[in-house]
């Protein structure tokens, strides 16, 4: 239904440009008729006086034929006679050429007025189809949500379902309330919108006959408007609705609808301010409802920065734990380097001496026994700041006690 709608509105639109171009076109063809018509007649019309004036040219060269021999009134006759025979087949060929033309624009132009007659029965038809659709209360109604299901689409509320449609609330008097639409916006806050589709007057005005009939069904339509922002003040819904602040929106899917209304009723601003009822066409609930999807972003920048604070928390006291293992690392290391010196000492003193004996009994051996070298290990501590909440830090820069890097120039004793 709703595509049919739609679809007679376009064809509504085609009819008027279509009927209008064949207006002027058929204005255009009946002035060439006429054009051509005047030229015939008077072509009529030389012909007839050419005759008139050969019949007179012949009874006067008649009556001086009767004083002249006949042979010298035929000669002169048919030299006088040549020239006007030649203008008259000249004459005749031309006011052919015109009949056929006049004919072929008079078969064009009975062929347009046909297809305009056909098309004109055909948009009458869908006119009058969309004209009864529309003033049905129930097509109206769901014409006029899905018009704010576009907007709603189009600014993008869908993606983060921050809408409820159709949600029906219980008065304090036991009523059921049921606006079209419910918004939600960040905080817990809501909006209300219903849809209003006041369209009759205004359909009325669009095929009255005279202006004055025009103006009557415009002031009707106002008047129409005005009673619906009256009765949507009456429901009060941010009385069932206690977090929404103290306005509803009246939505019109017509942009003249609104624009119309405001024209013949000065006050109807000020009256539906004074009701708590905000009048919204789709360019101005767009906007609004873009301002809405624009702060759930805003929450959910904020919620994304609030999880990154966590991971950032959860890192930190992961490199604590991984700075604490390296501190033990570098502890057993340093350890292992004074039990290595420990080792090699003993050795150089107590083990090696004894060994070197056995060349001087006349032990023969293929190696010399060397001293080890010492390790000279140098294990670097690891400096880290205060275990702290890294949150809680509002900035790190160079002062700023971090994890050691490596660095070939730091001092290698312990």
């Amino acid at each position: 239904m709703i595509g049919l709608l739609a679809g007679a509105t376009l064809v509504a639109v085609a009819w008027l440009w279509t009927r209008q171009d064949t207006v002027s076109r058929l204005a255009r063809l009946e002035a060439e008729r006429d054009a051509a018509t005047r030229a015939v007649d008077a072509q009529r019309d030389l012909l007839h006086r050419t005759q008139s004036e050969v019949r007179e040219t012949f009874a006067a060269l008649s009556r001086d034929a009767l004083k002249d021999n006949r042979a010298e009134f035929l000669g002169t006759a048919d030299s006088l006679l040549t020239p006007v025979r030649e203008t008259l087949g000249r004459v005749q060929a031309h006011l052919a050429d015109v009949d056929k033309a006049r004919e072929g624009t008079f078969q064009a132009v009975t062929a347009q007025l046909r297809a305009l007659a056909t098309a004109q029965e055909q948009l009458r038809t869908a006119t009058e189809g969309l004209s009864r659709s529309l003033r049905s209360p129930n097509v109206r109604g769901r014409w006029g949500e899905v018009q704010l299901r576009r907007i709603l689409e189009l600014a993008g509320m869908l993606h983060h379902c921050d809408f409820v449609e159709k949600e029906s609330v219980a008065t304090a008097d036991g009523a059921r309330r049921t606006p079209d639409l419910i918004v939600r916006l960040p905080g817990g806050t809501t909006i209300v919108v219903d849809a209003k589709v006041p369209i009759d007057a205004y359909l009325a005005a669009a095929d009255a006959p005279t202006d004055a009939r025009r103006q009557e069904h415009l002031t009707a339509h106002a008047r129409q408007v005005r009673d619906h922002v009256r009765a949507l003040g009456a429901k009060e819904y941010w009385q069932q609705f206690p977090q929404a602040p103290e306005f509803v929106v009246m939505f019109l899917p017509l942009e003249p609808l609104l624009s119309s209304a405001f024209e013949h009723d000065a006050t109807l601003l000020d009256q539906s301010a004074a009701l708590r009822v905000i009048p919204a066409t789709p360019m101005t609930l767009l906007a609004l409802l873009r301002a809405v999807a624009y702060g759930w972003q805003q929450q959910d920048v904020a919620r994304n920065a609030e999880e990154i604070r966590a991971l950032g928390r959860e890192m930190y006291d992961r490199l604590a734990t991984l700075v604490d293992h390296l501190e033990a690392l570098g502890r057993s290391l340093k350890q292992a380097g004074a039990h290595y010196d420990r080792f090699v000492g003993s050795l150089e003193q107590k083990v090696l001496p004894a060994a070197r004996r056995f060349r001087t009994l006349g032990v023969a051996a293929t190696k010399t026994l060397e001293s080890p070298d010492p390790l000279r290990m140098a294990v670097r501590d690891v400096r880290v700041p205060d275990r702290r909440d890294p949150t809680d830090v509002p900035g790190l820069d160079d002062s700023d006690p971090q994890l050691p890097l490596p660095d070939d120039k730091v001092d290698p004793t312990p």
